[in-house]
């Protein structure tokens, strides 16, 4: 299994808070890895400089092997990374097939083509991708109509749409139904595994944690406190101290 995402020594300061220190970690093609801890741990703060969003004031973010600290978030898009995000992002007025098609406008440097009759761009592509995430009989509806389980699956086919390597997904069931959850995570993990995509995914249900992370790492204020296999993380005895043994959220 390559290593697709290596992070090592990463670190964020805001003023004199430490929100991230020395934090290390890989993913590996087809690997789920889920990223848990207390409010305020530092997960989104880490997550937002694996995309660019932040910069880093000190370690390496590597995708491929190739260094994206001070990339912009655009230019990691382009390498091959996919995101979802906690509260979906689509265009509502648009048509689930529409959604998917400018997204494959993006990934294929088209989105001057806007002005063209963007219906017949990519559509059997599009098709395609909505066919695998399961709401191919959804295509002509607009989003704003959809059920928020069915926005999660057009969002997925967005992310789908760039061909990641790696795809970070924040907090991909939240909102969600707990069928709803276990079908999206069921169907996240096949697609990934078939494609051999890595994903770091940052989750508050534990068992889509448990239940889908082939490993996973605990943050700590900042610090990265313990890395395993979910049987292995119950059984640390400060995961269960800081984080599992209290009502703290992930």
């Amino acid at each position: 299994m390559g290593t697709v995402l290596a992070v090592s020594g990463l670190s964020k300061s805001f003023g004199g808070v430490r929100a991230v220190q020395n934090v290390s970690f890989e993913v590996g093609e087809g690997e789920l890895l889920a990223v848990i801890g207390p409010n305020g741990a530092g997960k989104t703060t880490c997550f937002n400089m694996v995309n660019g969003q932040l910069t880093p004031d000190g370690g390496s973010v590597r995708i491929g092997g190739t260094e994206t600290v001070g990339r912009k978030p655009r230019e990691i898009w382009r390498m091959g990374v996919g995101r979802t995000f906690q509260i979906t992002a689509t265009f509502a007025s648009m048509t689930v097939r529409e959604n998917v098609q400018m997204a494959l406008l993006s990934h294929h440097r088209q989105l001057s083509r806007l002005w063209h009759r963007t219906s017949t761009l990519h559509r059997t592509a599009a098709e395609k991708l909505l066919a695998r995430v399961g709401i191919a009989e959804q295509a002509e509806r607009a989003c704003s109509v959809l059920a928020y389980g069915d926005l999660k699956r057009v969002e997925l086919a967005m992310a789908l749409a760039n061909e990641p390597r790696l795809l970070l997904m924040d907090e991909p069931t939240a909102g969600m139904a707990p069928k709803e959850r276990i079908a999206l995570m069921v169907l996240t993990s096949e697609i990934v595994r078939e494609q051999g995509i890595a994903v770091l995914y940052t989750e508050h249900d534990m068992d889509v944690v448990f239940g889908h992370a082939d490993r996973v790492i605990v943050l700590n204020r900042g610090e990265l406190i313990a890395s395993g296999t979910g049987d292995e993380i119950r059984a640390n005895p400060q995961v269960r101290q800081v984080y599992l043994g209290s009502r703290g959220d992930a």
